[in-house]
């Protein structure tokens, strides 16, 4: 699964646009979120940063019975995803959730606030700020695995799809670096006789040979 990714949900074209999608789910880039509708519930995760030593925020907001409370709320907002969440990030949890603002409106609508347990999520955005790999890591995970492959520092890419897979449908270099942020996905590497194999949950997906050597720098171009 490759999760779609969209620049903004603020109008209410991309919101209608969004939920006719078969599978409602993708990265947000203004402000940096995943947005998940699950049947009459919206789910908004924050993320952090720096996930390896952060959680993610997750607000979950909806009716049990209907879709209509939590989309009168997106509406009330004028469909603009940030001021959902600065509304959710100012509501007091320690007390009775609809003494906030936010909900004084919509008395069918519950909300929720936990942590993710999804470690690995890393936004695309931060795909091409992430620093190499100056030793094997211990333990090859999500995030040491786009660090290696976002910063090219590998040789002998190999597809470990299954043979009778159709000619052509080997993923691209943009395709395994969403692949490897897919929380889903549960992607891990294992490193044998110097040669990483990299797991689509128990299925081979990839191999690659590491090297870590400081990725050369990208030429500037001439000004004329």
């Amino acid at each position: 699964m490759i999760i779609p990714v969209l620049q903004q949900l603020n109008t209410r074209d991309e919101w209608m646009a969004f939920c006719r999608r078969e599978t409602p789910y993708c990265f947000v880039g203004t402000p940096e979120c995943l947005v998940d509708f699950q049947s009459t519930f919206l789910i908004i995760t924050l993320l952090p940063k720096n996930t390896l030593s952060q959680d993610a925020v997750k607000y979950s907001i909806g009716s049990r019975t209907s879709i209509e409370p939590v989309w009168q709320l997106i509406k009330g907002c004028k469909w603009n995803l940030n001021a959902i969440i600065l509304g959710l990030e100012e509501m007091d949890f320690s007390s009775n959730v609809r003494d906030n603002s936010l909900l004084k409106a919509h008395t069918d609508l519950s909300v929720r606030k936990y942590f993710s347990r999804e470690r690995c999520i890393t936004t695309p955005t931060r795909l091409g700020l992430l620093d190499p790999l100056m030793a094997i890591p211990d333990i090859w995970d999500a995030m040491a695995l786009n660090q290696l492959i976002s910063n090219l520092q590998f040789s002998d890419l190999r597809s470990e799809l299954d043979q009778t897979a159709e000619a052509g449908s080997e993923p691209t270099l943009s395709e395994i670096k969403l692949i490897l942020l897919n929380p889903l996905e549960q992607c891990v590497g294992q490193l044998h006789d110097g040669r990483l194999h990299i797991f689509r949950g128990k299925q081979p997906f990839i191999s690659l040979i590491p090297q870590l050597r400081w990725p050369k720098p990208r030429l500037k171009q001439k000004t004329r």
